[in-house]
């Protein structure tokens, strides 16, 4: 997948995004990983991509948020034009730091899927285990519902 925008010059650049892993922790210490979206500028061959920014922030914290990040607006001022090409939602929320504002987006899973690979499929699993998505550990009987 190919993202454009246009840079603060008024040239078009091609971006390439691609999913890597913040390591979090959550309220009790234990290590999980956090979405972090780098963009890759594309070159005339695949050799000559070189990183153009990430997207995202950590606070090092884990988002419960399934496939949300706060995004980083200090250092990706083009972050709007990524925003109006679909690849996310803006959920209202943000984090201040200093004197900058990360507002905290949900990325579409079509979108992390295409570009996410191994590092998707890594914090996909790792979020359902860690929220019990998929775990059968509630059954329905004939008194109710009864925890095991």
């Amino acid at each position: 997948m190919i993202l454009t925008i246009t840079d603060w010059a008024g040239d078009r650049v091609s971006l390439e995004p691609k999913v890597e892993l913040y390591s979090v922790r959550d309220f009790m210490g234990k290590e999980l990983p956090g979405l972090a979206i780098v963009l890759d500028k594309v070159g005339s061959t695949p050799d000559e991509a070189e990183e153009y920014a990430v997207l995202t922030v950590s606070f090092g914290d884990f988002l419960s948020l399934k496939n949300g990040a706060y995004i980083d607006t200090n250092n990706c001022y083009f972050a709007d034009q990524l925003l109006r090409q679909g690849i996310a939602e803006d959920t209202g929320f943000s984090r201040h730091s200093g004197f900058c504002r990360y507002p905290l987006w949900r990325f579409k899973e079509e979108f992390l899927k295409e570009i996410g690979g191994e590092n998707y499929q890594e914090y996909l699993r790792r979020y359902d285990e860690y929220m019990g998505i998929g775990r059968a550990d509630r059954t329905l009987g004939q008194e109710g519902m009864s925890m095991q």
